[in-house]
C-alpha cells in the first residue's frame, strides 16, 4: 500500500500543480510563453509512461533466461499431476 500512496500523493501534487497553471493562479511569462505545450502535459506524460512501459516489458523478454531444468521439472510435475487425476477419474 506504501507504494500505491506514494504515487497517489505525486500525481496529486502534479496535478494541483498544473491546474494552478493552467487556470493561472501563478502569473508568470513562462506559463504564457508555453501553455501550448502545459495544457497537454498530463496527456504526454501518460503516453511516455506508455511507452516506456512496452520497451521494459519487452527487453524483459527478449532478455528472458531459458530454464531448461526448470521447465523438465514442470513438465514432470504435470505428468504427475495428470496420472494423479486419472486415478481419481478425471479424463484428458
Amino acid at each position: 500500500m506504501t507504494k500505491l500512496l506514494e504515487w497517489l500523493t505525486g500525481t496529486t501534487l502534479f496535478l494541483a500543480v498544473w491546474l494552478s497553471v493552467v487556470m493561472n493562479d501563478l502569473n508568470l511569462d513562462i506559463v504564457k510563453n508555453n501553455i501550448n505545450i502545459i495544457v497537454p502535459l498530463p496527456l504526454i506524460i501518460i503516453a511516455l509512461f506508455g511507452v516506456y512501459s512496452i520497451i521494459v516489458v519487452l527487453w524483459r523478454v527478449y532478455n528472458f533466461n531459458d530454464c531448461k531444468e526448470a521447465a523438465q521439472e514442470l513438465q514432470t510435475e504435470i505428468k504427475e499431476a495428470k496420472e494423479y487425476l486419472s486415478k481419481k477419474g478425471y479424463k484428458f
